[in-house]
């Protein structure tokens, strides 16, 4: 969590700098799209910078939300991005800043930056917490924190419970048993132990 909110803050700075470079133009940001489910928990987080800390003199930026997956599960995924609810808020004539919370082959920023030109928007950016070299090379993200390699899963705050009910059964079907399962996931990936706790034995057993 206060990695979440470090990363937050510096991608926030970023965002200050470039309304503030944009400052009079069109291109400022009047508009933020929060990408379900990925970009929730930053976009809440980027909300209390952008919308309270705002500088004197820039357009306050209206947020809502758009719904969208790549992923069937961790690391299967679908052929083509899928919408899974539609825009929120009105962003014909606005310039609209996408916020997800990984950049990772460039798919999922690419198909929605499309679909939100294709509704009117007078221009699109994305702000993600971390970006891999495939969503670097598409050239499809405009702040970003950090920088990972392209085989890294990083595994979020908001999706550490589904990540560990799904991986158990993976891991007890290839022969490791429930002990071996807990050390992977408290010593290996850093979960905390009471979360482990709460919903190894129910994933282990299902």
């Amino acid at each position: 969590d206060p990695v979440e909110s470090a990363a937050v803050a510096e991608v926030a700075r970023q965002v200050h700098a470039y309304q503030q470079r944009n400052a009079g133009c069109p291109a400022q940001i009047t508009r933020a799209l929060i990408v379900a489910m990925g970009g929730m928990l930053p976009g809440s987080l980027l909300h209390d910078h952008l919308a309270s800390g705002r500088s004197e003199g820039t357009p306050a930026i209206e947020f809502g939300t758009v719904g969208v997956s790549l992923y069937e599960s961790p690391g299967v995924r679908y052929d083509k991005p899928r919408i899974l609810h539609t825009m929120s808020v009105d962003i014909a004539g606005h310039t609209v800043l996408l916020v997800d919370d990984l950049g990772d082959y460039g798919g999922t920023l690419e198909f929605l930056s499309d679909h939100v030109m294709e509704r009117g928007a007078a221009g699109v950016l994305s702000a993600v917490l971390y970006l891999k070299p495939a969503a670097r090379q598409r050239g499809c993200v405009d702040f970003h924190f950090g920088e990972t390699d392209q085989e890294t899963w990083i595994i979020t705050p908001r999706e550490r419970v589904e990540t560990l009910v799904k991986r158990v059964p993976v891991w007890r079907d290839r022969g490791a048993d429930i002990g071996e399962c807990r050390r992977r996931l408290v010593e290996l990936i850093g979960y905390p132990p009471y979360l482990v706790d709460d919903y190894l034995p129910a994933a282990f057993a299902g």
